[in-house]
């Protein structure tokens, strides 16, 4: 099987670093030649401080796609789907070129962010350099647990990773959001009544029984499962960012199968047929969202 790229499925880090990149060359194959050492690149600083878990890959905008490779595409690449319902919106903002690294060392991110921007030199400009964190034991800003029911161990690949393409096998498809948080509103309400919102404990995660909850809660709407109970594949792997003036999450959304990742969006921003969406939209706003597809190493380098 061709071999991912070393941060699509990776087990969460403590420190993340996300450069959103306009390619400023004509020149094709030397953009090709270019995105094709990133992965070689992160690899050598990953043996250079091994102790740091470094990964990372390097993933291409769906609008670019077709310019630097134009010969041959992703069946189901497409622009972020159009979600926005009532006062939910999913404002598009494409990059060309999405770079992801993280480990457990800012130190080294920062390293491995000035190492791939000076190999790309001036054939790129960066739009903008998002850094995460890890925060508590796993938790998001509001304060519960991320993801409580994210695929774990081996599961994560499955999910995420393509198997039954010959041109894309190994590759993914990926859907970011960048969050905004309105904490300020968030932390009026009780414990109490977040974790009505959210329909989990927040301590534990653990799930509220649906019996005692006279409203749709976050953790209904956000289940990896459709209509017919079957499993949504996708893996999220999601970081807070910000600072004491403004903070949010940065969500990324990999998986092999990009319509379950539409499908789960939708029910997340849509309103059903008794006008329930996901309650915690309401304390978030999405202010970029964009899709991207990394492929496999051996892609890159077969260019």
């Amino acid at each position: 099987m061709n071999q991912p790229q070393t941060g699509v499925y990776a087990e969460p880090n403590l420190h993340g670093m996300t450069m959103l990149l306009n390619v400023m060359t004509d020149d094709v194959e030397v953009m090709q030649r270019k995105v094709a050492r990133i992965p070689q690149l992160l690899d050598e600083l990953e043996r250079r401080f091994s102790e740091a878990m470094l990964n990372g890959f390097v993933a291409i905008g769906s609008d670019y796609w077709d310019i630097l490779y134009p010969s041959v595409r992703p069946l189901q690449l497409g622009g972020f789907p159009d979600c926005s319902d009532g006062d939910r919106q999913t404002p598009r903002e494409s990059a060309d070129l999405l770079i992801s690294i993280r480990s457990d060392r800012y130190d080294v991110n920062y390293l491995a962010g000035r190492t791939l921007l000076e190999w790309l030199g001036y054939d790129v400009e960066v739009i903008e350099q998002i850094t995460s964190f890890r925060y508590l034991d796993g938790r998001d800003l509001f304060g519960f647990i991320e993801a409580p029911d994210n695929p774990r161990g081996i599961r994560r690949r499955d999910v995420a990773v393509i198997q039954d393409d010959p041109v894309f096998q190994g590759g993914s498809y990926l859907f970011t959001q960048k969050f905004r948080y309105d904490l300020r509103r968030w932390e009026q309400l009780s414990v109490t009544i977040q974790e009505h919102v959210m329909g989990r404990k927040k301590v534990s995660g653990e799930r509220i029984s649906e019996a005692t909850l006279s409203l749709v809660t976050h953790a209904q709407k956000n289940r990896l499962l459709d209509a017919n109970e079957q499993p949504l594949e996708l893996l999220r792997q999601n970081m807070p960012w910000g600072n004491l003036r403004e903070q949010g999450q940065f969500a990324m959304y990999l998986s092999h199968q990009p319509q379950h990742v539409v499908q789960w969006l939708r029910t997340r921003y849509q309103a059903d047929d008794q006008g329930d969406y996901d309650p915690l939209l309401d304390y978030m706003e999405a202010v970029a969202n964009a899709a991207y597809f990394v492929p496999a190493i051996e892609f890159l380098q077969r260019r």
